[in-house]
């Protein structure tokens, strides 16, 4: 619905237009009417864009703007995501790209925190208004009457230091990231467990993959247990960037291979090890359908034997999707309003 809220402005949306965000593929319905460039930070929105043939030359996935891909927008369009902060590096990124007089639009749901918005948008620009509303959702749209300080990606990196499971870790993190600026307790309870699991003995030789890395605790923490290399994957491009300055801020940078994929899509080959703390969020609503679509894909990548550990909220519903896919599970823990499974992939008979 919150593109439709744009539909209905869109006589105004004329000249260079700047989408960041995006939860659909609208833009590709403005570019007939605009110069559309496109900002994603969400894999899946990304691919989704491409599959509906929007131009690629104007459609970046990164964890900031390009501005060789373009600058000088008339309007810079925002979706307003789930953390607040994230809000403000958005407009840190994109306004250094927008023109002087230029719009900035930000849409949402009422659940979004939108209604609260605005305070902002009146951080760095001018007379900010509300433009439309329908279906319990907002446009808000505010003028650039004054300069943008450039975007320097460092000022927005939060850094500290931590013990869990038996180990020093410095952590790295950017807006929006899951586990910004804090330990997450499912985390927590799942590194405690895999301290006391027995690896294989030649683990340092294993393939292991974080499904879900956001700021990279887990892949990190995996690195530092068994010395083995690690692959760690999100939909984010903030929580690939989060995890690559995680591995640089301790000395491991040779140890990471980092993947964006829309679930399982981009992986390649089998692991001996897959460990997640998977999301179950899509946008503000709870969403089965990315661990659905996780468990009922991860047997083709794990090798035989090959284990699984996954961490979740205790009231969401893996444990058939568990047997579902790997024939059997163990809940390890049920703690704290957290339910830690194991699974291994079946040997053939």
């Amino acid at each position: 619905m919150t593109s439709q809220l744009l539909a209905r402005n869109e006589s105004e949306l004329t000249g260079k237009v700047l989408f960041a965000n995006p939860e659909d593929t609208y833009a590709r319905e403005l570019s007939s009417l605009a110069d559309v460039y496109v900002w994603n930070q969400s894999k899946t929105q990304y691919d989704a864009l491409i599959q509906v043939g929007f131009d690629e030359s104007k459609l970046l996935f990164s964890e900031q703007w390009d501005a060789h891909l373009g600058s000088d927008f008339d309007h810079v369009i925002i979706y307003q995501p789930k953390a607040k902060e994230l809000l403000s590096y958005l407009l840190a990124v994109t306004l250094p790209h927008l023109k002087e007089g230029g719009q900035v639009w930000l849409v949402g749901d009422n659940k979004s925190g939108v209604k609260s918005a605005t305070k902002y948008l009146e951080a760095s620009l001018d007379e900010v208004g509300k433009v439309d509303s329908a279906k319990h959702c907002l446009l808000y749209q505010g003028y650039k009457r004054r300069p943008a300080e450039p975007f320097v990606l460092e000022k927005w990196v939060t850094t500290w230091s931590l013990e869990v499971a038996g180990q020093s870790l410095v952590l790295c993190s950017l807006p929006g990231v899951f586990g910004h600026k804090k330990l997450d307790k499912g985390t927590e309870l799942l590194l405690e467990q895999l301290s006391q699991h027995r690896f294989m003995s030649d683990v340092k030789n294993a393939r292991l993959l974080d499904f879900g890395c956001g700021d990279g605790i887990i892949a990190l923490w995996l690195y530092h247990k068994t010395g083995a290399p690690i692959t760690a994957l999100d939909d984010s491009a903030l929580a690939i960037k989060a995890t690559q300055l995680t591995f640089a801020a301790n000395q491991a940078s040779q140890a990471l291979t980092v993947i964006a994929s829309n679930g399982l899509k981009e992986v390649k080959g089998r692991f001996n090890y897959v460990i997640t703390n998977p999301p179950f969020h899509s946008g503000i609503n709870t969403d089965y359908s990315i661990a659905e679509h996780f468990f009922m894909g991860v047997k083709d990548y794990l090798t035989l034997n090959g284990e699984l550990f996954v961490v979740a909220n205790d009231f969401l519903r893996y444990a058939p999707l568990l047997d579902a896919a790997l024939g059997s599970h163990t809940r390890l823990l049920r703690d704290k309003g957290f339910a830690i499974y194991h699974g291994r992939q079946p040997k053939k008979k």
